[in-house]
């Protein structure tokens, strides 16, 4: 696949699934409440926000490879700096589901790869991977995706610990 037709796409999907997320955030009311709910509700927005940013940015300007690593450069910082402020407000919150403070530790150095592949895009060439760094940014992309899915799934689903033990 042509790496902006894939960026084309992701773009897509992604702004939709923030869309959607919008449409979940604003039913739960009682999210508005919980401040680890709205922490948590914001890092999940962070991960379908990012990559559609990147991938849009990425396909305006295909010829000028500046303008993809400024862009993933400065969403890679700001999904670092995301992920960890959100983990550091979260860790004296007694209602935070593990399962979604877990997937946040995991993807917080996905998104540091992303800012290394921005600045150093010569990187897969050197590790001897037959990928330019764009095409392997489309997979680190993914996976934010993914988690960013995963993450919204169980907090979704998942009741607040009060109610869960009542």
């Amino acid at each position: 696949m042509e790496t902006a037709a894939f960026y084309g796409i992701v773009s897509g999907i992604s702004f939709t699934l923030h869309g959607l997320w919008w449409v979940v955030v604003q039913s739960k009311g009682d999210w508005r409440k919980d401040r680890a709910r709205r922490l948590l509700s914001y890092i999940v927005s962070i991960h379908f926000l990012l990559p559609g940013t990147m991938s849009l940015l990425s396909i305006i300007a295909p010829g000028v490879a500046l303008v993809w690593q400024l862009t993933f450069a400065a969403a890679g910082a700001l999904g670092v700096a995301g992920v960890v402020l959100t983990l550091q407000a979260l860790r004296a919150e007694h209602d935070t589901p593990r399962m979604v403070a877990l997937m946040q530790w995991v993807v917080l150095p996905v998104y540091a790869i992303v800012t290394l592949l921005a600045l150093v895009p010569g990187l897969p060439g050197t590790l001897g991977l037959a990928l330019t760094a764009l095409q392997v940014e489309a997979i680190v992309v993914t996976a934010i995706l993914v988690f960013g899915v995963q993450s919204a799934w169980v907090l979704m689903v998942e009741p607040p610990r009060e109610a869960a033990t009542a």
